[in-house]
């Protein structure tokens, strides 16, 4: 027999319930409103819908500060995931003469009222998680996290992605290294529909 999400959550929720105090416990019909609300695809989730398709990337980045920059060539499949709740990309192209892949995420949160977005790749083992917001007046996400560095360790990163219109994004990669005194650009991507 299929359980419901509410089924498997219920009896956790009743033991962190009955821990608060009685006139402090939400009624079951609250519990369940909220709830919907909570998962609920709302218009943040509705606009992943314009940026699902093919692209083709070209990614720039800077390994020597006196030399040219580098510039590779990939591509991203974005499709919504999760009921409409999450925007997927799988990135495969090139990075330093060998072949990269890359696997993100970016969701919005209805609870906290914030985006998020997740990132992993071939060059690390690690998940990057970081929390953003969407700037309605330049169509630009941005978001905030950490990258772990395998030399420096833990280091902050901000990311841009702007939407120049309906075939087309730019992401740009900030990080702040220490010993610096000014954030860095360290990488632009651009995005064009297929």
């Amino acid at each position: 027999m299929r359980r419901t999400m509410t089924a498997l959550v219920a009896p956790v929720l009743a033991g962190v319930v009955l821990s608060v105090p009685a006139a402090a416990q939400p009624t079951q019909e609250e519990m369940m409103a909220a709830w919907a609300e909570a998962m609920a695809v709302g218009e943040q989730h509705e606009a992943f819908a314009d940026r699902a398709g093919s692209w083709a990337m070209t990614t720039t980045y800077q390994l020597d500060p006196a030399g040219p920059p580098v510039v590779e060539q990939g591509t991203a499949e974005r499709i919504v995931a999760m009921g409409g709740r999450v925007l997927e990309e799988r990135v495969d192209g090139q990075m330093m003469g060998q072949r990269f892949q890359g696997l993100g995420r970016m969701g919005y949160d209805n609870v906290t009222g914030r985006y998020w977005s997740t990132w992993t790749d071939t060059t690390s083992t690690a998940l990057i998680v970081l929390y953003g917001d969407y700037d309605a007046a330049t169509n630009t996400y941005v978001f905030e996290g950490e990258a772990t560095d395998p030399l420096m360790g833990p280091m902050p990163i901000r990311v841009e992605t702007i939407i120049e219109g309906p075939d087309g994004d730019r992401t740009l990669f900030y990080m702040s290294v220490p010993g610096m005194p000014d954030e860095m650009q360290m990488m632009e991507i651009v995005y064009e529909r297929q």
